[in-house]
């Protein structure tokens, strides 16, 4: 029975790839730290503010001053 019903949730059930890069260091030395999240639910998208829960269950938050730039890719 267990199989039958990872089946059914992994056929429902959406999972997202995120990936964040962050900006930083100064002006005339920049860096960006690439990050990967795995989310199963995103309930805000801004270039400031991205919210949603991670697969684990785990809420997930980032609030930032400066625009960042994220990708988000629909697994399944």
């Amino acid at each position: 029975m267990g199989y039958l019903r990872k089946l059914w949730l992994d056929w429902f059930t959406e999972e997202y790839k995120v990936t964040v890069w962050y900006k930083g260091g100064t002006q005339f030395d920049p860096k960006t730290t690439k990050r990967v999240y795995n989310l199963k639910k995103i309930t805000t998208k801004k270039p400031t503010h991205l919210v949603g829960v991670k697969t684990d269950g785990n809420s997930f938050e980032i609030k930032t001053v400066e625009p960042f730039d994220y990708q988000i890719e629909k697994i399944h």
